[in-house]
């Protein structure tokens, strides 16, 4: 750089970092050759006065300090003859700390320093004082506020008119969306690199055998000989929810309830909890004409508990069938059974029905199909945003979109039964473009600062419009596609898979991202990991809600996590409910956390014209409380 570049350069508003860097060099050798002429007595005709054109006057410290401020940098100073350190209003902000909250100095300057790049940033700062040389570093910075920001520094030292150096002067700029995008950049090389073309039992809450391990239940004892079971509602008839998102009863409420039912039921009876407020009883060996007594004193001593009444006033109702004598139904077709007499109980204003002979399979489908449409056709849908958390950036950066629906009274309730009743007569596909529709418009009309996840049913995958229609939601609403990911489950996957590759690879050609829901629930995990472009891992709940205290959830979320990174897959926990699972996420390297403790989903404007709302959570074929 010659004297005329210089001057050029000096005439600029903001200078960058390495023309600063370029325009001190070519002063020292300026010097440098002036004095070297000099001693071999050559004759100078013509002279110039080397100094800094950037800020005649000063020492070099205030001179690179000054352009620093121009081009809008944060700058620290270490003064060697003072010992003095400083640092700009600008790197303050960076650091995230007040300008006047904090005494400068060199130990406070490594505190807010990642302990992992300490070392590194050490052996920088010497290698320029050592060498007179400019040295650049990218490190993690931790603010005051435990939020993570990547600061990417240029340092140099600085030597004063005798030749011997009197301090450093280092630059800094945030680039922490920038280091982000580099590694995104980075995790998709390796991802696309990689793309070729123990069950919980019990629900944690209530202790009863889950919906799925009930059904298994059902199924061994229709295998064995004859009986019935008993479907019992018993939801609150006048408990306010706490939390619109919770279900619309209280854990203690359906801990109460459960507790209530083991003492009524008989030694050899099989109690389960098959959806909110809903309970299965299989009473093997039974018939009908036995099973009512038992099962009216089941309704009857529930609607009279002492306890619960004082809880809330229950509106128990019960729906009794019968299963055997050469009947072809299947567990699921009779819990559906059980389920459909109990809401003609309601409807009757009865504690109970008993269907005494079993529809067909197509009277089945037919009234479920109807009240599946029913619901589609009223749009009694809304969505709720559940906060995800950053572990490596200590923040929420995504949301997910959750369907939620309410019952004729108003109640929400988890997805378990509508969608799986949905899935089981093919209505599914108008209920996931619903959440689709109204997801994106509400992505598209905010900032779109956040990324946003959003679930498809497994049965809508093999629908070749689906893809299409999606396109068109993101162009209508002006959605950026790189910003959202769609979550199918594993277990979605086993249909059909080549109709689900189709799927995922028409997400990839728009931009969007992949996620594979309650990883590690089904069984063929490992293949879906080598076909599909799968770019987000979500580890199933079963795994992290005793992460602490069990040494095997530890050891299978440390190996899917190492696995995942190695395939340029990023991990997310769910179920997340204290700051021990939190640390120990962090620790065995997840990218992020989901759960109740992180933040409750909330409720998303959405645009509805039927004259209620349904609420149910998005998550087919999942079974488990433990899971939402």
């Amino acid at each position: 750089m010659n004297l005329d570049e210089m001057i050029a350069l000096a005439s600029r508003a903001t200078p960058t970092p390495m023309e600063h860097a370029r325009a001190r060099r070519a002063v020292r050798n300026i010097r440098q050759e002036h004095a070297r002429r000099i001693s071999l007595g050559r004759e100078i005709t013509t002279d110039v006065d080397p100094q800094d054109p950037l800020a005649a006057g000063l020492d070099d410290i205030h001179r690179f300090s000054r352009a620093a401020e121009l081009a809008k940098l944060g700058t620290v100073v270490w003064d060697a003859r003072r010992g003095e350190l400083v640092w700009s209003n600008e790197m303050a902000m960076i650091l995230g700390v007040a300008p006047v909250a904090l005494q400068p100095s060199i130990t406070e300057l490594f505190r807010l320093i990642h302990p992992d790049e300490r070392a590194t940033v050490r052996e920088r700062i010497t290698a320029a004082w050592r060498d007179g040389s400019v040295a650049e570093v990218t490190c993690r910075v931790i603010r005051p506020d435990r939020a993570t920001v990547y600061v990417h520094c240029f340092m140099e030292a600085v030597v004063g008119s005798d030749g011997r150096r009197i301090g450093i002067v280092g630059t800094a700029q945030d680039h922490t969306e920038i280091e982000m995008a580099r590694q995104e950049n980075d995790r998709l090389a390796r991802r696309y690199e990689n793309v070729r073309t123990d069950l919980l039992d019990r629900d944690p809450v209530t202790g009863l055998l889950t919906r799925s391990r009930f059904l298994d239940e059902v199924d061994t004892a229709r295998r064995l000989g004859t009986g019935t079971l008993l479907f019992v509602a018993a939801p609150p008839g006048s408990q306010k929810p706490a939390h619109a998102d919770s279900g619309g009863v209280s854990d203690e409420l359906t801990s109460a309830t459960a507790e209530s039912l083991r003492r009524l039921v008989r030694p050899a009876d099989t109690c389960g909890l098959v959806g909110p407020s809903e309970f299965g009883v299989l009473m093997p060996y039974t018939t009908l004409e036995s099973a009512i007594p038992i099962a009216e004193e089941i309704i009857g001593g529930l609607r009279d508990s002492p306890f619960l009444a004082c809880a809330a006033r229950l509106d128990v109702r019960g729906g009794l069938v019968r299963y055997g004598d050469r009947q072809v139904a299947e567990s699921a077709d009779l819990l559906i059974d059980a389920e459909a007499a109990w809401r003609r109980a309601a409807r009757e204003g009865e504690p109970m029905h008993v269907l005494w002979q079993a529809p067909s399979e197509e009277e089945r489908r037919a009234t479920l199909g109807d009240r599946i449409r029913s619901a589609v056709a009223d749009n009694r849908f809304a969505l709720y945003a559940q906060p995800i958390w950053d572990l490596a950036l200590n923040r929420v950066t995504r949301h997910e979109i959750l369907l939620r629906v309410l019952d004729g009274a108003g109640r929400a309730l988890p997805p378990l039964n509508f969608l799986d009743l949905a899935e089981r007569v093919d209505e599914i596909l108008p209920v996931d473009r619903w959440v689709l529709d109204q997801a994106l418009r509400h992505v598209g009309q905010g900032p779109q600062t956040s990324h946003h996840q959003i679930n498809v049913s497994g049965k809508s995958l093999a629908d070749p419009t689906l893809i299409r229609h999606i396109e068109a939601a993101i162009r209508r609403y002006g959605v950026e596609p790189e910003r959202l990911t769609l979550e199918i489950t594993e277990t979605a996957l086993i249909g059909n898979r080549t109709e689900a590759l189709r799927f995922a690879d028409g997400l990839r050609d728009l931009g969007c991202k992949l996620a594979l829901d309650d990883f590690g629930a089904g069984f063929a995990s490992l293949g879906y990991l080598k076909y599909f472009p799968i770019d987000l891992v979500k580890i199933d709940g079963s795994f992290i809600q005793d992460l602490p205290r069990s040494p095997t959830d530890q050891v299978i979320v440390r190996s899917v996590v190492r696995l995942c990174r190695d395939l340029g897959i990023r991990t997310a926990a769910e179920y997340v409910q204290d700051d021990a699972t939190m640390v120990m996420l962090g620790e065995l390297g997840v990218d992020f956390a989901q759960g109740y403790h992180i933040g409750r989903p909330e409720l998303v404007r959405t645009e509805r014209h039927g004259p209620r709302s349904i609420e149910l959570e998005l998550r087919p074929y999942i079974a488990d409380r433990s899971a939402m």
